[in-house]
């Protein structure tokens, strides 16, 4: 195959990348780069150069009460990327997505190593009285995820930068993917998963990768 220029930058001397995928690879790509970043979350969620440290709370921090039964809305990301993925038709869109996402991934976690904050969640321990099935989701995602990968938050620049999908798509859907991309924002902090500057510092990321992937660099598609 050849590569063709299509213009999707404004400068010569952008980076130029491959629209590589298609309508007919969609569900493979879209599963290796889940699979990637997933192992990528992983690695820094147990590894790090210097040990995690602390951060101030501020006082909006120690304000947001703990909302145990809102771990649902957060562990709604999970569904949030299908839905996004699978509503977003345009190939080209998909290409400058997958391309933002997987940057966030892989940046985020190179602080994760280098710079490790940690969050202290003993200080919200989950109460006896929650409902079973919440206090089993809750108290497993807490096994599973530790409290060191705090600042910037993954999960809401991951979740802000797919929303932002649909500026340039079915601008429609957009209110509805980032009305569910704000709940998992504040879910982050009623379950006390992050602290506030996280949250702020997840969403200049995204929208810094936006900037980039969807205004700055050129692509060339395979032909």
């Amino acid at each position: 195959m050849e590569l063709t220029n299509s213009k999707q930058g404004t400068s010569g001397h952008s980076m130029s990348l491959p629209l590589f995928l298609t309508a007919q690879n969609k569900w493979p790509v879209g599963i290796a780069v889940f699979i990637a970043t997933a192992f990528l979350y992983l690695t820094s969620n147990w590894f790090h150069l210097f040990p995690p440290r602390l951060l101030p709370m501020w006082w909006i921090d120690r304000m947001i009460p703990f909302l145990p039964n809102t771990v649902w809305i957060y562990m709604s990301e999970y569904i949030y990327f299908a839905v996004v993925y699978f509503v977003a038709k345009e190939p080209d869109n998909l290409n400058k997505y997958l391309y933002s996402f997987f940057a966030i991934q892989v940046l985020s976690v190179a602080i994760f190593w280098i710079i490790p904050t940690t969050y202290p969640r003993e200080l919200f321990p989950l109460q006896d009285d929650l409902n079973s099935i919440t206090y089993y989701a809750f108290s497993h995602l807490r096994m599973a995820d530790s409290p060191a990968n705090c600042c910037p938050s993954l999960h809401v620049s991951s979740v802000f930068l797919s929303s932002l999908v649909f500026l340039q798509e079915q601008r429609k859907k957009f209110i509805f993917f980032f009305i569910w991309n704000l709940l998992i924002a504040v879910s982050t902090l009623t379950t006390k998963q992050h602290y506030l500057v996280d949250v702020v510092t997840g969403i200049v990321i995204a929208c810094v990768s936006y900037w980039y992937f969807y205004k700055k660099a050129t692509y060339q598609r395979w032909s």
